[in-house]
């Protein structure tokens, strides 16, 4: 039983200890990145539009995935900003976007 104790113990307290300190996201990480990727496919649809038609494209596009998936603009910076603290747990989200975007 002390042996189970001795193996099981670190485990548990390995598990536990790597979602502590990692805070919540505003936008569930599996939306986030469905987020993520649609906005990438709006920036590729304007990368050869100039001016104020680019400005007001970006605009109706990025309603568009608000809408879509329903949040706002507050909502993804404040995502963005906690994984730019957590720059692994940015790494894997964005893995999935690349996924998703060669998929």
């Amino acid at each position: 039983m002390k042996l189970l104790r001795i193996v099981l113990l670190p485990i548990f307290l390995g598990s536990f200890a790597c979602n502590v300190g990692q805070q919540k996201l505003p936008i569930p990480e599996k939306k986030l990145i469905q987020i993520l990727t649609d906005a990438h496919y709006a920036e590729a649809a304007i990368q050869d539009v100039y001016g104020t038609q680019k400005d007001s494209l970006k605009k109706v596009y990025y309603e568009e995935i608000f809408q879509l998936y329903q949040t706002s603009e507050e909502e993804l910076t404040k995502a963005m900003d906690i994984l730019r603290k957590d720059p692994a747990r940015l790494d894997k989200v964005y893995q999935e976007v690349v996924k998703n975007l060669n998929g």
